[in-house]
């Protein structure tokens, strides 16, 4: 069986004269004029890219992203700078003067770490899933947000230093000076400047960062509770201390944020955030705060929409999920008219990075539509999320990636490095495709693709914490397909195909398919629970065997439940711990098996027709429709690629019929050999080099 090819992201030199040859020949590449539906998994899936993107430390090299490696991992011996007493001592117990803070998320297309948006990204991530649960699995990356939330809660548990009795003693809030970072633009691989720790103490604290803190951790000890209780546990244990810690030692310490994050002295909705999150991991009260015409309580509410310094609103959606209490989507809705609210045919955006509030605001407006696709509200948030997928005048989807357009002159160093020393004001072209990453986009100004434009062109951790929560919300109002992200991996240079975020499988298909379950029922229970198993190869062809092995709890075979795509492939028993799987038809298909004690392992194989050299468009025949969809393919890979948007884009089966000259890959000579045998001059297919 051959290989399946990835396609090439550029059109190359070569390509482009085999399109002019083709279009010459008297043949024309038609337009489609029929936008495809937006497919809300694959752009729930694609977000989180971004927080690859983002990451700072080691273990990025050979990670999720082949353009990123390790960086700034001078930081886990950074200076502990001018900190003293018993905050020293808890923080630097062998007397070196140094501490580790490496590691974290970098906050936008800049290289600074603040906890205060890092606790707000993986807060809102975290919310994402528990107001639409099971949609992370559903859009087939539930281990990837998994990751994601671990990498971010790592970093602020390590920044977190406990006394000895489990009391927070200091926090290293800020890494990096603003000032001097931004007159840096290079990629962070590279980079060798100072960066300072900026500290939080009893004596010079920020309550909002220690609540925001507190809040992402229970965020993830909340959606981690099942699948590692051990790691849950500690982010509960962290939450905890950083809670008190910030309602004990009140205060508004602005060190190292400078002019990018200042909070102000309200810190009472990253309080209700942290408890409210604590309350649902049933490790602290209920909050109390019921809010009633824009009043949390003594007045705490200045009309802001959710974002990294204003939570009520995330509060309020939360309380209404858990609780049910109207009085919470009474409130979103009284909040939400008063910021413009949301209605169909009119984009409600505006403000530095105007995308992420249109978000926050799609938040509000989901919550109130409660379930119902069919609700104004609902209608209204679809709307608004079309918008930033690429549904609007400019055509740009403002969600880099996804889609058949996205803006190029991104403010983000990683992916933008340039090439000379004016930086964003040179308004480079990105080199990479920093897949899923969120930039501020149109405002009612417009929109400016340029990249010292940084209000339309730059992204930030709460621009795609904000995203993920409306995206998941209309996901799970309106679906998607799992498969497309999974197929886009494979085809993306930047993405690395091969990276597993964790042990299972991601789902391939939302499609409906007959299953066949074999039960064998037992008094005799196991006493391991964990189990696995491993398939030897990837993609079968029709009539072709691979074999399944458990490589743990092979004992636990006779006691589960096997369920598998009787449609696509067979599956045999062949002694205690191995199956044979037989190819049926083409299609992919997925294998579960269910322990007695509800673990579930999923793995998938894809089952492969034979090669049909020329069929590019695999309708079964060889025609100049082939020629065309090669070459729309390579001209246009956004919208005619591996995973286009055109329902007619070209599939993994058609890249690999329409390598006719056995070169391994798609080109454009392909397109110009399959050209030469329809009009009789090669006699046959493969060209094989003829």
């Amino acid at each position: 069986m051959r290989n399946l090819h990835k396609l090439s992201a550029k059109l190359t030199a070569f390509a482009a004269s085999a399109v002019m040859a083709v279009t010459s020949a008297g043949f024309t590449v038609p337009a489609n004029v029929n936008a495809a539906d937006n497919n809300y998994y694959e752009a729930l899936a694609m977000s989180l890219y971004m927080y690859d993107a983002n990451a700072c430390g080691k273990g990025i090299t050979d990670g999720p992203l082949t353009w990123r490696g390790d960086c700034h991992t001078y930081d886990e011996k950074a200076s502990i700078g001018s900190l003293g007493g018993s905050e020293k001592a808890a923080v630097d117990p062998d007397g070196d003067g140094k501490v580790d803070v490496s590691g974290g998320f970098h906050d936008a297309g800049d290289h600074i770490k603040f906890n205060l948006t890092i606790g707000f990204g993986i807060s809102s991530l975290a919310l994402s899933e528990y107001l639409n649960p099971g949609i992370y699995e559903k859009a087939g990356c539930k281990d990837h947000l998994i990751y994601e939330l671990k990498w971010g809660a790592d970093y602020l548990m390590k920044t977190t230093f406990l006394d000895g009795s489990g009391k927070v003693a200091a926090i290293a809030h800020v890494v990096a000076n603003g000032g001097q970072d931004h007159s840096y633009w290079s990629s962070p691989e590279v980079q060798t400047y100072e960066r300072p720790i900026y500290w939080l103490t009893a004596n010079s604290n920020n309550s909002a960062v220690c609540c925001e803190m507190a809040a992402g951790l229970a965020g993830t000890a909340y959606v981690v509770k099942d699948s590692d209780p051990e790691y849950s546990a500690k982010c509960i244990k962290y939450a905890k201390a950083l809670l008190e810690f910030g309602q004990q030692h009140v205060g508004n310490e602005g060190g190292g944020l400078a002019d990018f994050y200042g909070t102000e002295a309200q810190y009472q909705d990253e309080e209700a955030m942290a408890q409210a999150w604590l309350w649902v991991c049933d490790a602290g009260s209920k909050p109390t705060r019921v809010p009633k015409n824009k009043d949390y309580g003594g007045s705490q509410y200045d009309g802001w929409v959710y974002c990294w310094n204003k939570v009520w609103q995330g509060y309020s959606a939360l309380m209404y999920k858990a609780t049910g209490d109207k009085a919470f989507a009474d409130e979103l809705k009284v909040e939400l008219e008063s910021q413009g609210d949301l209605r169909v045919g009119t984009y409600n955006a505006d403000g530095w990075g105007a995308s992420r509030y249109n978000c926050a605001k799609q938040m509000d407006a989901i919550a109130i539509a409660n379930g119902d696709p069919d609700a104004d509200y609902a209608k209204a948030a679809k709307y608004q999320m079309d918008h930033i997928l690429g549904d609007n005048s400019l055509g740009y989807s403002f969600l880099i990636g996804y889609g058949s357009k996205w803006p190029v002159h991104i403010h983000h160093r990683a992916a933008n490095p340039g090439t000379d020393a004016n930086g964003a004001s040179s308004n480079p072209s990105a080199k990479y495709t920093a897949y899923g990453l969120l930039v501020g986009g149109d405002d009612k100004s417009g929109y400016q693709d340029q990249t010292d434009k940084y209000q339309y062109t730059e992204g930030a951790l709460d621009y795609n914490g904000c995203f993920a929560i409306a995206c998941a919300g209309i996901a799970n109002l309106y679906g998607g397909d799992a498969s497309a992200m999974t197929a886009l991996a494979k085809s993306a240079n930047e993405i690395n195909e091969n990276f597993k975020f964790g042990n299972s499988s991601p789902v391939v298909t939302t499609t409906t398919t007959t299953t066949t379950t074999t039960t064998i029922t037992t008094t005799v229970q196991p006493t391991n629970s964990e189990v696995n198993f491993v398939i030897d190869k990837k993609d079968i062809a029709v009539g072709e065997t691979a074999t399944l092995r458990f490589t743990q709890g092979a004992g636990m075979v006779k006691f589960g439940n096997f369920e598998y795509d009787n449609d696509v492939i067979s599956l045999e028993q062949t002694s205690d711990d191995t199956y044979t799987i037989k190819g049926l038809v083409e299609g992919s298909a997925r294998i579960s098996f269910i322990s007695p004690t509800g673990q579930k392992i999923t793995r998938t194989i894809t089952v492969m027709t034979g090669v049909k050299f020329g069929d590019a468009n695999c309708d079964d025949s060889v025609d100049f429709a082939d020629v065309v969809m090669i070459m729309q393919a390579l001209a246009s890979p956004n919208k005619y690629g591996l995973n286009g948007t055109d329902k007619h884009h070209i599939t993994e089966f058609g890249l690999t019929n329409a390598d006719v000259n056995l070169q391994n890959d798609m080109t454009g000579d392909d397109a110009l050999c399959l050209q030469k045998y329809l009009l009789g001059i090669y006699k046959s297919l493969p060209i094989n080099g003829d």
